[in-house]
């Protein structure tokens, strides 16, 4: 019985890889004249690349809730900080990402094709930087990811980070190889097969994740961070995303859909609205009209008090023709960007001056905003006007931590990253202003913000030991945070 289960979900597995690419390409992508010999390779790219984008996606759906920048359109929701497991991303990762990309990186090195290897090892380690973001530890080395190990081992937060950083490390290596027998091209959905933006990804995902460990490797860590960006995404053409189109909508434009059907699901928090609207910073953001749909005629936009869901007067569209900025039917996922980068690199040039603003980090800090801005085609005399505010524009000299990681917070609306950096400041309001424990919050917190997801139901029922045995408190600090 239990081979006859085992071969249903690898054949199920194998059915959704193949339409689910076939669907996205617009055509049958099995078979390449250019690489008959290699059909499985250009299959298994835009499988992964496909499933790290909705993994990113249904993570954001709840991550983005507990840091408040969406919340339930009714009291007590998410928001709350509600027990979570975030099965759908478990499930991206371990049935759709690791299986395929690591036959890809094996394939890759079969066929002396270390452009498909680099990508394959990227992927692997993004989305185990995603899962143990969720759930600490998680299972890696002892994972076969061949769907024939049903009771792998859970490696630690700490082992994680390293696989994390080693496989960075060997991408970069691969994407450096000048000869590739087979090159990726249009079955790489985020680039196209340009490897000098797969290298620049590579770099600027290692500062990301070197940024998570800072707690723990201190001083040390920040020349790293900053060599890692010197050589990662330096220009908005090169962000690591995923464009949606008209085969396959973004997921959340059917949010947004649903949401205009009467079905609604969520909303705009009004601790990420006060944040835009001039009641933070004594100027309206001028990206707030891009990504929000005002219902009535007040002047102000007002998002939903957090955990009662009242109060607002935005919507994700106008029930016609308007979906704001991240909710648009060609909507792209962003995964990490280049102003991420460069809010990365503010915030650590302060660290390394003991907290204190420098030239370099505020310069990185305007640069973020623009980059943000322009990407969403807020006019340059908007962007001029916004960075001239005299909460914003406040010169180096005067620059805070708080002023960097509130602009990072807009800028990475709707990406789990946020979630990262607010636990590792604690989920401090004097860092971004306004953001409290939320109203109706879950008494199995007593008082504490969430700190995890727990892992899912299918592991609890079949791989017990393990997760029992890595189970903590919901409000318990991850080791990187410690």
């Amino acid at each position: 019985m239990k081979n006859k289960i085992k071969a249903s979900i690898i054949f199920f597995s194998l059915v959704f890889l193949f339409t689910s690419c076939e669907s996205f390409l617009g055509g049958d992508v099995n078979i390449d004249p250019n690489k008959t010999n290699d059909a499985g390779l250009n299959t298994l790219t835009p499988t992964i690349l496909f499933f790290a984008s909705e993994a990113t996606q249904k993570a954001a759906t709840v991550t983005s809730a507990y840091i408040q920048q969406i919340g339930s359109v009714a009291a007590g929701g998410t928001e709350t900080q509600l027990r979570n497991t975030f099965a759908g991303t478990w499930n991206d990762i371990y049935l759709n990402i690791l299986p395929n990309a690591n036959i890809m990186v094996r394939k890759g090195v079969e066929s002396n094709s270390p452009h498909y290897a680099g990508i394959g090892k990227t992927v692997i380690a993004y989305s185990l930087g995603l899962g143990t973001s969720l759930w600490e530890n998680i299972p890696y080395k002892d994972a076969d990811n061949q769907l024939s190990n049903f009771f792998p081992k859970y490696d630690t937060q700490e082992n994680v980070y390293k696989d994390i950083i080693r496989l960075l490390d060997e991408a970069i290596v691969d994407f450096g190889q000048p000869t590739s027998v087979f090159k990726p091209g249009n079955d790489d959905l985020i680039f196209k097969g340009n490897i000098a933006n797969w290298i620049k990804t590579a770099h600027s995902l290692k500062a990301r994740y070197l940024l998570h460990l800072a707690k723990r490797s201190g001083t040390s860590s920040y020349p790293a961070i900053l060599a890692a960006l010197d050589k990662g995404i330096k220009a908005n053409t090169e962000d690591f995303q995923l464009i949606y189109n008209e085969r396959n909508i973004s997921r959340w434009h059917q949010v947004a859909l649903a949401n205009n059907t009467g079905n609604l699901t969520t909303n705009f928090s009004e601790t990420l609205i006060d944040l835009m609207n001039g009641d933070v910073q004594d100027i309206v953001d001028p990206r707030l009209p891009l990504i929000a749909h005002k219902t009535n005629t007040d002047p102000k936009f007002f998002g939903m008090l957090p955990g009662r869901a009242s109060g607002s007067n935005t919507r994700y569209n106008n029930g016609t023709i308007f979906f704001g900025y991240h909710f648009a039917l060609a909507a792209p996922h962003l995964l990490i960007t280049n102003a991420e980068s460069r809010f990365i690199e503010a915030e650590v040039r302060m660290l390394q001056n003991g907290g204190k603003a420098t030239t370099e980090a505020y310069n990185a800090f305007l640069d973020g905003i623009r980059a943000n801005m322009t990407k969403m085609t807020v006019p340059a005399a908007s962007i001029t006007t916004f960075l001239a505010g005299t909460k914003v524009g406040v010169g180096a000299a005067n620059l805070t931590i708080s002023n960097v990681m509130v602009e990072k917070y807009k800028a990475l609306f709707l990406n789990p990253e946020s979630w990262n950096d607010l636990r590792r400041y604690d989920y401090s309001n004097t860092i971004i202003p306004n953001l409290n424990i939320p109203e109706l919050h879950n008494p199995d917190l007593l008082g504490k913000w969430i700190q995890r997801a727990a892992y899912p139901d299918s592991e609890a029922s079949r791989n017990t030991s393990e997760s029992q045995n890595n189970t903590k408190d919901l409000n318990a600090k991850m080791w990187i945070f410690n």
